[in-house]
């Protein structure tokens, strides 16, 4: 060893402790090899997958490239996000399958449950995360890997699957879940947009599964004819989707669902298919000799035992792919094909068969049809009926028959089928039997009374004249949910009213019930109707947004509620799937406090000003009034300048311009702002959310709301944040058509006007509704309504929802508040709503007709004009256009009437052009 190496030997071993200390503090990069045993050991592609520290900006792209999970980073590092933002920019997946917040890892800004997967990176800033906040974020099953460790969530206590069409094989749609009880927060919204009929739905393990028909009116339901739809029941992702038998009638109880298998009959076998995958598992043939034709009308699972209810072949149904475009859903026509006596659902031999053995246990057979409809398995006994033949039990342990009865006062009382298959009663393939240990009832669309049997000997018990309710059965007594007469409570045994609740459901609708509620849909298309049963006195409440579909009601499962997807053009402020949770003591009208904003700049007053142009179109369709006009003169020629192409699921908004630049934002969440000369981009800023209506500038300075609930203010010539203001209540995100959004984005845009900025936060009313007037300067609070969307009178609730822009007219403020309200209208000076409810109509919907002649005030708190634009129309503010949350092609509505502006396609680039 020379002299020289030997004065530095020491150099050596400290060297090798110096890379191995460089490596231990660098931060975990993933190679693919590595992004893919993650997804391995997360166990799902698809969904939301929360990633917990920003130390590799490539790391979420890495896995978004290797899956298609939707990746939410959060990080308390402004650096980190900034980096990350940028290289999710730079791929063009920020903002659509990327979202990156700034934010302390005590609280991560996602709904509970919500998460598929939890990837928490090993850096100094993830030491210390609450692993209880991890778990709540995480929904049940779901994975967190905390390097070598992973977390997974239990199932908590008291949830209930929906694992029949009629919940279970009792027919009785009452949920014995704990946890989905009023109030309610949406959980997300998702697609199908529209979807054939009919359908069923049942639900199992954290999954739903639904089976859309052969009916399709328009052309937006084409995609979904015939088929089996999985989606995860906490966020709405869409798993997996197969092809169902063409032409079979599908509304009967021939799928149920379990935590590892779908069992889906039709005409051919019941399939058995894996749950996760969507997969055929097996496949249950009924032998020739046990039934000729084998197809399947009925069944029902209990203790590994599947029954089932087979017979004749059936008349294969006509595909309908109607091309309708007039609004709503017609009724005429659908009616001949379900005539009084139809083979759907009609059998001859039911037997029981031992799913792991695949053996027939026991078989009983009839000459005469076995109605379908008109079976249900209750305490190990099973009920069927033949239409004036009889009325049987039978055992469900070996198949002999307890008792069977053709009792003249039964047959009589059973009556004959009613038409039905009209929105007023409902669809004839329904079933109208259910039963509990005190009695069998029949009521329903068919029926032309209510009927309670006894379940020991198949006596009449009693009747009342009236059949088609939709009925609940609970502990307190049977509820019966009428249309046409008055809902009611009934004692099972002897048919006493208990109570009459003075209240209608509407339409064909079926009734659903949940530990504290009943649902139905709201009389006169108004919605949904929540009976609530948690007080002293049952009260009618409202859900205005949506309504239930119109086979399945709102299925109860998992901790939550599900609406949608429809068929129909009701008047709706939201369309697709819907999701709703437990809220437990979460205030819906809290004040904001001065915390909720953000000074950024040390100095606010001194920013560069592009005074340029005073004209410019410095905000939304050139002014306040948003009257698209400003008096300057437009060349006769004109050609293209430049243009901005927006990318793949970034469409941009309208821009806005002043001298020197034009801004505009995307539902990237991204704003840009650009030289209008040349179109180069000068800057952008990232917002955490979609960016629905363009910024809006004044006095040098930018304003912008974000689907993130927060509203930004920049220097315009910089894109320099000077302060932000969080209008939502809290951070919490969900998944909204695909895109990670605020519960309360600012959906409303911004209206900037005499240095004050009006935004309005949230998407439904029932979640509730912020409105702010913020001084443009400092961001300081001015006034804030956080009420308006509920507006209460007579225990009724409902109100504003934010579902479109902001106008000012004469001093008030105006909101396109949904189908409610809308416009809604504040009293600019302090924020007070001037909408108000009448009583009167809460009554009697029809008596304010005379009272209100000339406008329609009588309507206007059940079919406001729905629509996310405001145009000022001979001094009067009215509302036009799509939903703000709606397919892409979107169809006019009825209730619209004139004042409806039919949408065409958005474009999804900004172009310049140049007059000659």
């Amino acid at each position: 060893m020379t002299e020289r190496l030997k004065r530095h030997a020491w150099f050596v071993p400290i060297s090798v402790f110096l890379f191995i200390l460089l490596l231990n503090m660098r931060p975990v990069v993933a190679s693919a090899a590595d992004t893919h045993t993650l997804l391995m050991r997360l166990g799902t592609n698809r969904g939301i997958c929360i990633v917990l520290g920003a130390d590799d900006p490539q790391f979420p792209i890495e896995l978004a490239e290797a899956s298609e999970l939707l990746i939410y980073v959060q990080s308390a590092d402004p650096e980190a996000v900034a980096a990350t933002r940028g290289a999710a920019d730079e791929v063009h997946m920020l903002g659509t399958r990327i979202y990156v917040e700034h934010g302390g890892l005590d609280h991560l800004h996602i709904a509970s449950n919500l998460a598929d997967g939890v990837i928490v990176r090993q850096t100094a800033e993830t030491r210390d995360i609450p692993e209880s906040e991890i778990l709540r974020v995480l929904h049940p099953n779901a994975i967190a890997i905390l390097g070598s460790n992973t977390i997974t969530k239990p199932q908590p206590a008291g949830t209930d699957d929906w694992s029949h069409p009629y919940h279970g094989p009792d027919n009785n749609p009452q949920s014995k879940d704990q946890l989905a009880r009023a109030p309610f927060l949406t959980q997300f919204l998702s697609e199908p947009w529209y979807v054939p009929m009919p359908q069923v739905t049942v639900a199992s393990g954290g999954r739903l599964f639904k089976t859309f028909g052969h009916i399709a009116m328009k052309e937006r339901e084409w995609p979904w004819i015939n088929t089996l739809l999985a989606l995860n029941a906490y966020n709405g992702t869409q798993l997996w989707q197969r092809a169902l038998k063409p032409g079979f009638m599908i509304h009967r109880n021939t799928l149920i669902a379990t935590p590892d298998t779908v069992y889906l009959a039709d005409d051919e076998s019941c399939k058995l298919l894996d749950s996760a995958t969507g997969k055929l598992k097996d496949e249950i043939v009924i032998p020739a000799e046990t039934d000729p034709d084998g197809v399947w009308k009925w069944m029902a699972l209990e203790d590994g035992v599947l029954y089932a209810l087979v017979g004749q072949s059936e008349k294969s149904e006509t595909v309908l792919r109607g091309r309708r475009t007039a609004p709503g859903w017609p009724w005429v026509g659908l009616g001949k094909g379900y005539a009084r006596e139809y083979a759907w659902g009609f059998g001859r031999t039911l037997l029981a068969i031992d799913l792991q053995t695949k053996e027939i246990v026991w078989t009983y057979k009839s000459e005469v049809p076995i109605d379908g409809r008109a079976m249900c398995l209750v305490d190990g006994r099973i009920y069927v009926y033949s239409h004036k033949n009889f009325l049987a039990r039978v055992n469900a342990l070996d198949g002999n028959v307890d008792w069977k009865s053709s009792d003249p006062d039964l047959i009589l009382a059973l009556g004959e089928h009613d038409f039905a298959q009209i929105h007023t009663k409902g669809f004839a393939s329904t079933s109208y039997v259910k039963a509990n240990a005190s009695g069998v009832y029949f009521a329903g669309p068919q029926r032309k009374s209510l009927v309670a049997v006894t379940p020991y000997s198949g006596q009449v018990m009693w009747t009342y004249p009236h059949g088609n309710y939709q009925l609940v059965l609970r502990d307190d007594g049977l509820y019966a949910m009428g249309r046409t007469e008055t809902s009611k409570v009934f004692e099972f045994t002897t048919g006493a009213v208990i109570a009459d609740l003075e209240c209608y459901r509407g339409n064909c609708t079926r009734a659903t019930g949940t530990v504290d509620s009943i649902f139905t849909r709201g009389y006169r298309h108004t919605g949904t109707m929540r009976l609530d049963l948690s007080g002293a006195q049952a009260e009618t409440r409202r859900i205005p947004l949506m309504r239930p579909a119109c086979q399945d009601g709102v299925i109860v499962s998992n901790g939550q509620l599900y609406f949608g997807p429809w068929m129909c053009d009701c008047n709706h402020s939201l369309v697709g799937m819907i999701s709703l949770a437990p809220a437990g003591d979460f205030d819906f009208a809290q004040e904001a406090t001065a915390e909720r904003l953000e000074l950024v700049a040390d100095e606010l007053k001194n920013v560069d000003q592009d005074n340029s142009a005073a004209d410019g179109w410095r905000s939304y369709r050139g002014g306040m009034a948003r009257q698209a006009s400003v008096p300057i003169s437009i060349p006769a020629s004109v050609q293209p300048l430049w243009e901005f192409q927006g990318s793949g699921n970034a469409e941009p908004t309208a821009p806005i311009a002043t001298g020197r630049l034009a801004f505009w934002g995307g539902l990237d969440g991204i704003v840009r702002a650009c030289d209008v000369a040349n179109g180069e981009i000068r800057w952008k800023f990232y917002t955490g959310g979609a960016v629905r209506f363009p910024p809006e500038v004044a006095a040098g300075r930018v304003y912008v709301g974000s689907g993130d609930g927060w509203v930004y203010c920049l220097e315009a010539t910089t894109g320099h944040l000077l302060w932000r203001f969080r209008a939502a209540p809290v951070e919490r995100k969900i998944l909204v058509h695909g895109r990670l959004l605020s519960t309360w984005p600012v959906g409303s845009g911004v209206l900037v006007a005499n240095g004050v900025v009006y935004a309005a936060s949230g998407i439904a009313s029932y979640d509730g509704t912020h409105v702010y007037a913020l001084d443009a300067l400092t961001g300081e609070i001015i006034w804030q309504n956080n009420t308006s969307g509920h507006l209460i009178a007579e225990g009724q609730v409902t109100g504003v929802s934010v579902q479109g822009h902001l106008l000012l007219h004469e001093d008030r403020l105006y909101l396109a508040g949904g189908n409610v309200v809308s416009p809604a209208i504040y009293d600019i000076t302090n924020g007070k709503c001037l909408n108000t409810i009448e009583s009167e109509w809460l009554r009697d919907p029809n008596s304010l007709s005379e009272k209100f002649p000339s406008r329609p005030q009588a309507t206007m708190f059940q079919r406001s004009p729905r629509g996310r634009e405001l145009f000022l129309v001979d001094g009067e503010v009215r509302v036009f256009d799509q939903l703000l949350y709606s397919p892409p092609q979107y169809q006019r509505s009825v209730h619209h009437g004139g004042n409806f502006l039919q949408a065409a396609n958005r474009e999804t680039l900004i172009r310049a052009t140049t007059g000659k």
